[in-house]
């Protein structure tokens, strides 16, 4: 959920900085092709390293985005676009690195004969985290700024950066 709140404060701030089509369209492709780039990659480090590692690793680089993403919204200027770039791509690191860990992780909680059922569970948490994060997005930027509003949504990165 916490990455779909950072998605709708990052999307709004940026369009009404800089009304570009050209960056928005580099915030959408600079969060997925990491997923289609680097996710064989990381599949391979979860098979051969401890998937909560490198869970917490990618919940703490989440975190360090929405921090820096916070301080840029409160100072950027265009000479450092760069910057909110490069905070960009990170995120999108973050979520491939995330993603398979989270995946395999799912036997070691069930074990093979409640596997299917994690399954169908671990896809309805993940579509609710889709519904349910713009809107308490909307709710944070909306109640709060977009500054504090991206700081709060650190929190939600917490329960799962804790072993």
């Amino acid at each position: 959920m916490a990455d779909n709140i950072e998605h709708v404060i990052t999307y709004w701030v940026i369009w009404q900085r800089f009304h570009s089509p050209a960056l928005t369209g580099f915030e959408v492709i600079s969060h997925w092709l990491p997923f289609l780039l680097l996710s064989p990659y990381f599949g391979a480090l979860a098979d051969r390293y401890d998937c909560r590692k490198l869970i917490q690793g990618s919940q703490a680089l989440f975190m360090a985005v929405s921090l820096t993403l916070g301080i840029l919204f409160a100072t950027v200027t265009p000479h450092r676009l760069g910057r909110l770039r490069s905070g960009l791509i990170l995120h999108g690191m973050a979520g491939a690195l995330w993603s398979p860990p989270e995946q395999l992780l799912l036997e070691d909680f069930v074990g093979p004969a409640d596997l299917p059922s994690a399954i169908r569970l671990n896809s309805t948490a993940r579509s609710l985290g889709i519904l349910c994060g713009p809107v308490l997005g909307s709710a944070l930027l909306l109640g709060l700024g977009p500054t504090r509003g991206i700081w709060v949504n650190i929190a939600f990165y917490l329960p799962l950066h804790h072993p």
